[in-house]
């Protein structure tokens, strides 16, 4: 297979089913057209990530049956209101939600840039957050500067990361 593709949907074809989808939000170059195109050829079992949060895109994805996970700090229409495919996911209980923060959805992908296998985050220590995320730990600083602990994210790795160029 060629590594160059011609058109939105030959890009489209080649993100397999059940990959990691990194998506910005609204206001940060949405890849509308990748994302019809997805739906248009039926993808199925996407993981999402909002970078750090998602919104018109994410939730299209969601209602038409494109995602079985969405790992985010926030799903927002912002002046438009709640995402009314998201909520009615999450209620018929056909969606999981991975919740995180925008920083350590950052710091996760960060790791990943780095080639490492976390990152530390201060902030998250004494949230309900720790409770529902196993692949988060908490860690002590080893070079013993700062007091209390760290939490220590897991690299968030994607497949692909969708966004708009207008200009390239």
């Amino acid at each position: 297979m060629s590594d160059r593709f011609t058109d939105i949907d030959s890009l489209a074809a080649r993100i397999p089913d059940g990959a990691k989808v990194a998506l910005p939000p609204d206001y940060s170059g949405c890849a509308m057209s990748a994302v019809r195109a997805l739906i248009n050829r039926g993808a199925r079992g996407l993981h999402l990530v909002g970078v750090p949060s998602v919104g018109l895109q994410g939730d299209l994805l969601i209602g038409a049956g494109c995602v079985s996970v969405l790992e985010t700090a926030a799903v927002t229409m912002d002046e438009f209101g709640p995402a009314p495919r998201f909520t009615a996911a999450v209620r018929a209980g056909t969606l999981k939600v991975i919740d995180g923060t925008c920083p350590a959805i950052h710091a996760g992908l960060q790791a990943a840039e780095k080639g490492i296998p976390f990152m530390p985050v201060r902030g998250i220590v004494g949230s309900d957050l720790l409770k529902h995320r196993d692949d988060w730990t908490t860690g002590t600083d080893p070079f013993g500067e700062q007091d209390g602990p760290l939490v220590l994210v897991k690299a968030i790795r994607p497949d692909v990361s969708l966004i708009h160029a207008p200009l390239a």
